[in-house]
Formats: C-alpha cells, structure tokens, sequence
C-alpha cells in the first residue's frame, strides 16, 4: 500500500510531456460536444463588437503639409532637427496661446476639441509630415491655411531661426480616412469571437480532469489496467427491438466480445494463481457500465467451461436480472437475508449459469444485509461454483460496494471513458486500494483507435433514474428510458 501510494505521489506531482495530439482530441471533443454553446458565443460575441464599433465610428477627415528642414545644410544635423521638431507639433499644437492664434486667423469658429494635429517623420530624412485631422470635413481644409500660417513662427521661438520649406500640401477629400465598412466589422467581430471561443476551449481542455487513457489512471492507483473496451454499437437488424451489449447476442461486434473475453482471460489466470474465485465488480458513477461488465463476465467464464454464478448486488436499482430477461422476480438476494427463501429458491439456473437476483426489496445494502447468512451464502457458492460475480452499486455514490467487498477476493474498477473526474475516481476506489482488494480496472466505452465501433449509450445500458436526488452527482443521472429485452436471455 505504501509503495503504491509513492507511486501515486511520483506520478500526481510529476510533469507529463505535453502531448499535441491529445490536446488536439480535447479541442475536437470540446468543439463536438458543445457546438452549440460555441457558435452562440461567436455569434454573440460577433454581433457585440459590430454594434460597438458602429456605436463608436466616428468618420476622420484629413489634410497634410509636409516640411523640409533647412538650417545648416548638413544632412546629419538637419536630420536630428527634424526628427526633434517632428516630435514637439502635439506639445505647441496643444498650446492654449497656439491654439487661440489659430483660431484668430480663421473665419469661423471652430469647437475646440473637434480637431487634433498628428506628426509623421522617416528616420534619415529631414522631411515630416504634419496631419490636421477633424471629425467635421468642412474645417480641416481651413484649419490647415491658418496652421501653415503660424507654425513656422512657433517653430523659430523654440529652435532658433529655421527654414522650414513647404514640399507638398494635401487638401482634405470628402471620403473620411477611417472610411466605414460593415465588411470589415464583421471580420473583425468574427475574429474577436473566435478568439474568445479559443480561449473558453482553452479553459475547458485545462479543466479536463477526466480518464480518457491509462497514463490519467496513474494518479489513482498504481495498478494495471486490464483492458480498453472499445465504444460499440448493436449491428441491428431492420425490425429487430433494442438489445443488450451481451457477448452471447450474435449481433455484438467482434472486437467488442474478443475485449471481454480478453478480460475475463486476464482476471482467471490471475485469480487461479491466487486461488481466488468470488469477484466484485463497481464503478464510481451510475452509467459507467459495470452492471454489463459483470454480466458478461460471467458469460466469457461459461465459454471456459467454468461453473458460473452473479449475484446482483445493487438492491437501489437492480438490473442483472433485466438484462437477462427475467425483470421481476419474485424471489433473490434480500429475501434470503428476510428468510423467505434459502439458497436454492433464490438461484435462476440455466446449465452452468447461475443468477441471483436483488429480490423483492430495495434499499441500501447495509439496511438488509445479515452478516451470518452472506458468509454461509459465500460458503455455499465457493464450494458448488468456479466463478462469482458480484455487481454493485456505484462506489463514489453509496457504501455498498465496501461492504460487499468484505465477501470478495479481488475487485474489478469500471472506469467510463471521459465521465468521472480523476478526483471522484480516487475516491471510490481508495476504500479497494487501501483494503489491497484492487485486482486492476477497465476504461470502458473508450473512444480511442476503435472508436468506429459507435456509442454504447443507445444499446442497453441501463439508467440510474433513482440515484437523482443524490447532491452533486445529479448531473450524471439521466431519465430512465424503456428497458431493452435482449435474445439471448435465459
């Protein structure tokens, strides 16, 4: 346990690489998952930007002069000067005192704050470029006349005797400098909403603390992982009705059933060496699939010739026995702890295979269970049985499947494919690691290199409709739909 939890620490507080790909994915997931909610954004966003640019616009009108400067004939020199008198227009063109010999020398009267002048210099040279710009087009061509009237007086007050040459005069056009173009707010409210929809892409990928590989599972625990079931999907006939994903339904995949059989494999060999034979199967949320895990688990034991039998543990919602087509039955596990049945009233037996329904009354385990007659029932299924399974009620929801465990030599984790939180994950399976009962775990429904295969979701795997009511978890429970009948039931 100790070496484990070093292992955990190395691995939690390591760096990992950063892998583009798998960012790539997490883009792609997020793009395909909320689609919706990003185009909204953009648009919103889109829409934002044009009203406030349109809101904004204010249409500039400009005239030009531009100066040569001549005072010592020295290009080097003169350069210096005109890059100095260049850089002074804005502190002399904001002068009270210029400012009112400049409108002195208009016709009319000009608001103040309705025009600004601007200066231009290119490096090496000794002409510069003053700009008189203004909101109202009928101004700026005046204001230019007195400007160029007055400046060279300012300019010799501050520098001396200069000989300011005019070069070139540009009048004002009635087309505005900043000329208005719905096209061009659009790209640019277009651009600005992409970038916000990057950033909140950006924030979701970072926040991605769910399992979607086995190096995510090196944060909960050590162990290995048994395999990667693929996402799968029923190859239906036109009228056929709804199927279970059961291994013995000739309608499942081939890569899906060789994934199970390739599980069970793994767990035998491992569970022979350890002389183990009863074991537990959980998750840590509703609808990670485990109740199908465990069922067909006992399905790839019978192809072994081993004499099987599952216990469907999960009294809060039982399913097993739906799976199997017998949803309903009258007799199982909580009747025998009630003492309305023994062992042999509450087993549905089918050659090798053995089930154990819930039974008649739901609750926590913990308010039906009787210690004594779960270790005779044990005791009985050990000695008559090769293979036992046990299905359980979620981890990270109910205690369950801790208590259970007590009667289990080894546990199987079902990890769902981006659903629980790495944190969530730890949670439900510390009680298995601490207890050293952890055998490995699966990562279900995976999306990776077999994700042709489809989507679990629309073929029989069962809802927690009555898990809804349990605080932050409610978001994972979905409405329960119609239960699917598979072919192949006992």
């Amino acid at each position: 346990m100790q070496s484990e939890t070093r292992e955990i620490t190395r691995t939690y507080n390591g760096q990992d690489q950063i892998d583009l790909m798998e960012m790539l994915e997490d883009y792609l997931r997020c793009l395909k998952k909320y689609w919706l909610q990003l185009l909204l954004v953009l648009i919103t966003v889109a829409a934002a930007t044009v009203t406030y640019m349109n809101y904004t616009y204010s249409p500039v009108y400009s005239a030009k002069i531009t100066y040569a400067v001549k005072k010592t004939g020295d290009t080097s020199v003169d350069s210096s000067l005109t890059r100095r008198l260049s850089s002074s227009v804005g502190t002399i063109t904001d002068a009270p005192e210029f400012r009112d010999e400049l409108s002195a020398n208009m016709a009319d009267s000009v608001p103040e704050k309705s025009f600004w002048f601007s200066s231009q210099y290119t490096d090496g040279a000794n002409l510069y470029t003053i700009s008189v710009n203004s909101g109202k087009y009928k101004y700026v061509d005046e204001l230019l006349d007195a400007f160029q009237k007055i400046y060279p007086s300012w300019v010799d007050k501050s520098n001396g005797s200069v000989a300011l040459e005019i070069v070139d005069i540009t009048n004002a056009s009635a087309t505005p400098v900043n000329e208005y173009s719905l096209i061009d707010y659009l790209v640019k409210g277009i651009l600005a909403g992409l970038v916000i929809v990057v950033c909140l892409a950006t924030l979701y990928v970072q926040t991605l603390h769910t399992v979607r590989k086995e190096k995510d599972m090196r944060k909960v625990t050590s162990r290995s992982c048994v395999a990667v079931i693929p996402d799968v999907k029923i190859k239906k006939r036109s009228k056929s009705t709804k199927s279970q994903l059961l291994i013995s339904n000739k309608r499942i995949d081939w890569g899906y059933k060789q994934s199970l059989l390739s599980v069970q494999s793994r767990l035998d060999m491992q569970m022979e060496k350890n002389g183990q034979k009863v074991l537990l199967v959980s998750s840590t949320l509703p609808q990670e699939g485990k109740s199908h895990i465990s069922v067909n688990l006992a399905l790839a034991a019978l192809q072994n010739d081993k004499k099987t039998v599952i216990i469907d543990g999960d009294m809060r919602n039982p399913s097993v026995g739906r799976m199997f087509g017998f949803e309903g039955q009258s007799l199982g596990l909580s009747d025998y702890f009630d003492g309305k049945a023994d062992v042999e009233e509450i087993m549905i037996k089918s050659g090798n295979l053995s089930v154990i329904s819930a039974g008649t009354r739901n609750g926590g385990i913990s308010g039906i269970i009787s210690d004594s007659k779960m270790q005779d029932l044990m005791e009985y299924l050990r000695r008559n049985f090769d293979f036992i399974v046990i299905d359980t009620p979620p981890a990270g929801l109910f205690s369950d499947a801790d208590i259970l465990a007590k009667y289990a030599d080894t546990v199987l984790y079902v990890v769902r494919y981006d659903h629980a939180s790495v944190k969530e994950i730890q949670e439900g399976m510390s009680s298995f690691i601490q207890n050293n009962k952890l055998s490995g775990y699966v990562i279900n429904q995976s999306h990776g290199s077999l994700s042709s295969y489809g989507k679990y979701g629309k073929y029989g795997y069962s809802k927690y409709g009555h898990y809804g009511h349990y605080g932050k978890y409610k978001r994972y429970i979905k409405t329960a739909e119609k239960e699917m009948n598979t072919e192949d039931s006992l």
